[in-house]
């Protein structure tokens, strides 16, 4: 028979045992180990003692067999540990019993037509596919069971429809977990809790969060009935009153919730059984037909199905919320090391501004005095000596460069460098900077030019000219450094529409194409370090990119080795802030005049003076700043040298006195600002000095602005 008809079967047995006052035993009462699937009834009386058993085939079948004889009957039970005495089993018992049997079987089949079985099952499906499309949708595992439950029951027309959860701290929280809910003591023996409930009407008392394990757990059958829910089979209880006679606190609590039928299906997670999906009817006796304790346990294979869904969602989102702090901790280790980083970078930006200026300092006065004693001394210089200051003096001004470029990248790196745009030559900028290495050239038997393409009215060009000064000197000087002796190196200069582009090319030996990818890199020679010919530090044409860049501007090169290189640098029109100043050319010689010097550093003062006296100036030293304008007033000079960081005086404050007391017609002003302090430079023109001076000094820029300030016409 179909394995859906064994309900049907122990139903009847159960119901002929109590009409005849019959004793049944089933594997449930002799604590059989029914693991293969078989299940067997034994009907025991005064004339009537049969064995039925069933055991499940392949497919949808069960093997059903009747044993009658007495002996059997008796050897069946030795084997279960029991030793009745049986009467023998009458012929006329037997046949009321087959007949029953066979009447019960075809009234079940009669009992409803066929049209309704038609339509019951289609209902079936449908609420199969509303459980399926459910579960499919989506993840929140408390609208499911809870929605299923509420449809289940109502499809049932059952009284009340629970679902039963063991163990539930190993599962994904539902509304176990509720305030409401009792947590669970292990010491208390506690396996689970009803955590969901649907009723017909409210009037039915509640048994959620309700344990029946408290009463359940010591009732001799309930190992067996675990087992029976592990192996996925479900129970059908028509009269419960009768169901546990060795379970009166069960029993009770049964009688309590008015319990009279039930009907249990195991719901099996994996290969645990999660829990129980049990059905109630209260106001009658029910006799369970096989196609509800069938669909009762199709529902509770999807439901597990929903479950298993949701635990493995929920262990996917602890997985992301892991990985979520992993990243969010790993992202702020980041973020501590590119704030040490940064740190790190400060403090060497601060500590090269540092040394540079320390050294730049000793480094001017060597370079100023040498200059003096060249241009000036006390007798005649022997060529020894004259050789001698020379080579002190062109060591210095290399090594002078070396620092400064050091400080330049330092600066921009950290952003603290601004440009001083204003108006310029082009061509005179472009002359001055080929003209610096005539010289150098010459002596390598170089031929340096400069090729200047520019229309009428494009000579004017806004940007800061000291900077392109710089890009240009570091590009010719590698021009002419790497260009042997019979080659040639061309300064191009052109306009296009709002950029300035210059262009050097030489002869020299080239880069290759692997090596032209750390060509602006810091610190990178591209000669082998053993088999080096070219002095240098790497930083040229890493500064060069980096002024380039300042400006808004770019810088290509085109080389290769053995055959020259071609240097681009493109260079936009920069907007002018302040109204253009005239352009103020130095002289070549300087206009003898009174100068008064407030300086209260002695080296720097001592290099001023040796340099202007030299040049032909008579130069007046002032220490004490605070007196200064009255030796301005009674010496009536031509023009004043300033420093603006005097301890005795503020600096700004003597030029803007000055500036208030005689106007255009008084002394010419000097300033003397700190390199590394660009706001001293600003505050100084706004005082109304004429120009600014560096410091340290460097000798030839000073020589070239006081000559310059001395030469022009008052405004």
């Amino acid at each position: 028979m179909p394995k859906a008809a064994l309900v049907l079967l122990e139903q009847f047995l159960r119901q002929y045992c109590q009409q005849q006052q019959l004793t049944l035993l089933t594997e449930e009462n002799l604590s059989a180990d029914t693991a293969d699937g078989s299940s067997f009834w034994c009907l025991l009386g005064p004339e009537l003692s049969v064995v039925v058993t069933a055991h499940s085939q392949e497919g949808d079948r069960t093997l059903v067999s009747l044993v009658a004889e007495t002996e059997a009957v008796e050897a069946f039970l030795h084997q279960r540990g029991l030793a009745p005495a049986l009467a023998p089993t009458g012929l006329n018992a037997l046949s009321q019993f087959m007949l029953a049997w066979l009447q019960a079987y075809s009234d079940a089949v009669a009992e409803v037509p066929t049209q309704t079985i038609i339509d019951r099952q289609q209902e079936r499906r449908l609420l199969l596919n509303q459980v399926i499309t459910k579960i499919q949708g989506s993840l929140e595992l408390d609208e499911i069971l809870e929605t299923t439950v509420a449809e289940v029951r109502q499809f049932l027309q059952a009284d009340r429809l629970l679902i039963y959860q063991f163990d539930p701290a190993a599962i994904a929280p539902t509304k176990l977990m509720d305030s409401a809910a009792p947590s669970p003591s292990q010491e208390g023996g506690t396996r689970g809790y009803i955590t969901y409930e649907a009723r017909s009407r409210d009037r039915l008392p509640s048994v959620l969060h309700y344990t029946e394990d408290l009463c359940f757990h010591d009732h001799p059958a309930y190992p067996n009935q675990e087992r029976r829910y592990r192996h996925g089979k479900p129970l059908a209880i028509d009269d419960v009153a009768h169901a546990y006679p060795h379970a009166p606190c069960m029993a009770t609590f049964l009688k309590q919730m008015q319990v009279k039928s039930k009907a249990v299906a195991p719901i099996q997670v994996g290969q645990q059984l999660w829990g129980l999906l049990i059905v109630h009817q209260c106001d009658s006796l029910r006799q369970w037909q096989p196609w509800e304790t069938e669909f009762l346990q199709h529902i509770a294979e999807h439901l597990a199905i929903a479950i298993n869904q949701a635990q493995l969602y929920h262990q996917l989102q602890r997985q992301t919320q892991n990985l979520e702090v992993c990243v969010v901790e790993r992202t702020q280790d980041l973020k501590d090391a590119l704030v040490a980083a940064e740190a790190a970078n400060r403090a060497k930006t601060e500590f090269l501004a540092t040394m540079s200026h320390e050294l730049r300092t000793p480094l001017t006065y060597i370079i100023g005095m040498s200059a003096t004693l060249l241009r000036w001394s006390l007798g005649e210089l022997t060529p020894r000596q004259r050789d001698y200051l020379s080579t002190i003096q062109t060591s210095g001004e290399q090594l002078l460069r070396v620092i400064n470029d050091i400080l330049d990248v330092s600066k921009i790196e950290a952003g603290r460098t601004a440009l001083e745009v204003r108006q310029f030559s082009l061509t005179s900028l472009s002359r001055q900077s080929v003209d610096a290495f005539r010289t150098d050239a010459a002596q390598n038997d170089i031929d340096i030019a400069l090729d200047l393409k520019l229309p009428n009215g494009q000579d004017t060009f806004v940007a800061d000219p000291r900077r392109v000064r710089q890009i240009l000197a570091n590009l010719l000087s590698n021009a002419v450094k790497f260009t042997n002796g019979g080659g040639k190196v061309i300064l191009r200069v052109r306009r296009e529409q709002n950029d300035a582009v210059f262009q050097i090319q030489d002869t020299g030996i080239g880069i290759s194409a692997a090596a032209q990818s750390l060509l602006f890199e810091k610190f990178q020679q591209l000669e082998n370090v053993l088999q080096r010919e070219h002095p240098g530090t790497g930083l040229g044409l890493a500064l060069t990119k980096q002024l380039v860049e300042l400006h808004g501007g770019s810088i290509k090169v085109s080389s290769e080795a053995g055959k020259g290189s071609v240097f681009t640098v493109r260079i936009p029109l920069q907007r002018l802030a302040n109204p253009p100043q005239p352009d103020q050319a130095a002289t070549a010689e300087p206009i003898v005049g009174r100068i008064v010097l407030v300086e209260d550093n002695e080296e720097t003062a001592s290099v001023i003076c040796d340099m202007l006296t030299a040049a032909g100036y008579q130069v007046i030293w002032i220490v004490d700043g605070s007196r200064v304008l009255d030796q301005v007033e009674l010496l009536q000079p031509a023009a004043m040298i300033t420093s603006l960081s005097l301890a005795s005086a503020d600096g700004c404050d003597i030029i803007t006195t000055l500036r208030q007391g005689s106007g255009s017609s008084g002394p010419k002003i000097l300033a003397l600002v700190d390199l590394d302090n660009p706001a001293q430079t600003a505050q100084a023109f706004k005082a109304g000095a004429n120009d600014c001076v560096s410091k340290p000094i460097d000798p030839r820029l000073l020589l070239s602005t006081v000559n310059a300030v001395m030469a022009a016409q008052p405004v």
